[in-house]
């Protein structure tokens, strides 16, 4: 698999220029680039008096064991300086890269992600987890359940937004879970670090994210200096998907500070 690709607006939905202001966007777990594509489609019909034009980078994440490693990947492949986006996942691999190479990011959205280890016991718990999925047949990639937590009561049966969900999962397959989950269960606490980012942040979370709390992304924005912080209405753990407009505008006004 390709892990870094630059998309055109007329292929995939996002404006691109040779020009524009690179953005990496980083994907959650069991989620390829269409996590983005309605977002970028709704920047693209931002009318605002200033609106950065930019160049989506996708890097997909499938392969890796540890967040290093998927940091590295990006590294290796991403422009020179380029703005980050990381949601879920995503997260902490941002933090990652803003630990190895702080000054090659320009702009930082954190989206539905925490910045704390998981304790000993969740710990334990995904890495079981990892074993089980990697014997059990059928994979299942998302359950109803899963679902009442991950969207907002007023998504949780729109059954495009339901379908492209499961169509990433299934995309992603076991193998691919294996690989996020391991590297999720063993990624290092980066609480430490959030006093010296020095770029643009917004954090980001649904009202009724029940995956990471809002309440979690409150301190970690209060921690970072001079974050943005908004709790938007309407969405659950994707904001990106349940809430594309007030998504975009969100990376419009970070991009523009």
């Amino acid at each position: 698999m390709t892990p870094m690709t630059e998309t055109a607006s007329d292929q995939q939905g996002g404006h691109t220029s040779s020009d524009g202001v690179p953005v990496v966007f980083l994907s959650g777990m069991l989620a390829d680039q269409r996590m983005w594509h309605p977002a970028l489609g709704a920047y693209d019909r931002l009318e605002l008096p200033e609106k950065r034009l930019i160049r989506p980078v996708f890097c997909e994440l499938f392969e890796q064991d540890t967040v290093a490693q998927m940091a590295r990947v990006v590294l290796t492949n991403a422009p020179e300086r380029f703005a980050l986006v990381g949601m879920s996942m995503g997260g902490y691999v941002a933090f990652e890269i803003l630990r190895r190479a702080p000054e090659r990011v320009s702009h930082l959205l954190l989206v539905n992600t925490r910045v704390t280890a998981d304790s000993a016991d969740v710990r334990r718990r995904r890495l079981l987890l990892s074993r089980i999925v990697g014997i059990k047949q059928p994979f299942v990639a998302i359950n109803d359940s899963m679902l009442d937590d991950m969207l907002h009561p007023d998504n949780r049966h729109d059954a495009a937004l339901i379908k492209l969900i499961h169509d990433m999962g299934d995309r992603g397959g076991s193998a691919g879970f294996v690989h996020q989950n391991n590297a999720v269960a063993n990624r290092p606490d980066s609480m430490d670090m959030l006093a010296d980012i020095a770029v643009p942040c917004s954090v980001l979370v649904g009202s009724h994210d029940q995956v990471i709390s809002p309440q979690s992304h409150r301190e970690m924005a209060k921690a970072i200096p001079g974050a943005v912080y908004a709790e938007i209405a309407g969405a659950g753990h994707y904001v990106p998907l349940e809430q594309p407009q007030i998504f975009a505008r969100s990376l419009a006004d970070i991009l523009m500070r």
